[in-house]
């Protein structure tokens, strides 16, 4: 049995209604519309999936070792293990930033666009935009079929959230939370 509602006009939950919408149809909606919630979907997906690549790199130690020496040996440059192992840090390290800043990313622009704000959703896209660059450039790199599975599905992770964030309902979300703001 639901609690009695409060004296304050508040919702028994004690939470607010969600905020309204004008759809393109006219019709007043309170939640986000499907097209938001499939954009969040598809950037938690990717979120994981970059946390995926980020675990590649730790199982890519000995590929990356081996790349490092041959490189070494084809530039003629005397080297130790030890200059080895710290190549190899170094790059696990950088590898493991990069990818952790990038899930950092993927849910702050999910949250963010959930909660309506414009910006956030061209902001995700000029990010989408540098993914899809960086992408491209790891193509030209020696790279193990694991890793580019993976980057290849975080590509269509992107490519799906970018594709909902600007359908026309979701134009029409942005613009009510814009204008209830103003």
């Amino acid at each position: 049995m639901p609690p009695p509602p409060s004296s304050d006009g508040d919702t028994p939950s004690g939470f607010q209604p969600a905020p309204e919408y004008s759809s393109p149809g006219g019709h007043v909606m309170t939640s986000a519309p499907p097209s938001i919630v499939r954009a969040k979907y598809a950037m938690w997906a990717g979120a994981v999936l970059h946390l995926l690549t980020v675990l590649t790199a730790f199982v890519g130690m000995d590929d990356m070792r081996a790349q490092i020496r041959e490189e070494l040996d084809r530039q003629g440059v005397a080297y130790t293990d030890n200059t080895v192992d710290a190549a190899v840090a170094l790059g696990v390290g950088f590898s493991a930033f990069i990818g952790i800043v990038g899930v950092v990313l993927w849910l702050l622009m999910a949250w963010l666009t959930g909660k309506g704000k414009g910006w956030a959703r061209i902001v995700a896209t000029v990010l989408f935009a540098f993914y899809i660059v960086s992408f491209l450039v790891s193509l030209a790199q020696p790279t193990q079929a694991l890793t580019l599975v993976v980057s290849l599905l975080v590509l269509i992770a992107g490519t799906a959230a970018t594709f909902f964030l600007w359908q026309k309902d979701s134009t029409a979300w942005f613009r009510a939370h814009k204008a209830s703001r103003v």
